[in-house]
């Protein structure tokens, strides 16, 4: 019987780290915009399907959150 293997956790890349920063920028720049509203602005086509535009779309909505909030 094969060992099972431990699930990956997936990982952002250096070009989806810097469009999370821009997150953070738009939370100042769009005061009266919801998270949506700026992910359609600055992500036309979406964050991308399966576990790895999850993990995108949670790490954006968490820095645009947390600007929200200071």
């Amino acid at each position: 019987m094969a060992a099972k293997r431990p699930a990956r956790k997936p990982q952002l890349t250096v070009e989806q780290i810097e469009i999370v920063g821009q997150f953070n920028d738009a939370a100042f720049e769009y005061p009266k915009l919801s998270f949506e509203q700026v992910a359609k602005k600055l992500l036309p086509k979406g964050f991308g399907a399966g576990p790895a535009g999850k993990k995108f779309r949670e790490e954006a909505k968490a820095v645009f959150d947390q600007e929200r909030a200071t």
